[in-house]
């Protein structure tokens, strides 16, 4: 299966808009719905992603799911960022190699 950069860069703005909602839900809990869709994000990156990628989308999502759940939220908040830059970052680098490799 041949993956394309639009695919990848996607997947991503569907993850990430899912993380943006679960900061503005911070310490509210992760109902069960909300959960599946932050899983169903981290399935579809793992099978986009190389290398290491597939972790971190994973960490990611549960980055985001301890920030649900959190009583205080300050900690995992600051976590989630991180994870979303470095997913943000692997996934921009990704899309920019197959771009180049397309060419």
């Amino acid at each position: 299966m041949t993956i394309g950069a639009d695919e990848l860069l996607t997947e991503l703005a569907r993850a990430d808009a899912s993380l943006a909602l679960a900061v503005r839900r911070a310490g509210q809990g992760c109902e069960p719905e909300f959960e599946r869709r932050l899983d169903g994000h981290a399935r579809s990156l793992r099978a986009l992603l190389d290398g290491n990628g597939a972790e971190v989308a994973t960490d990611t999502v549960e980055a985001a799911k301890r920030v649900l759940d959190a009583a205080d939220p300050a900690a995992p908040l600051l976590m989630l960022a991180m994870a979303r830059e470095t997913l943000t970052a692997l996934v921009r680098r990704q899309a920019a190699r197959l771009t180049q490799q397309a060419a």
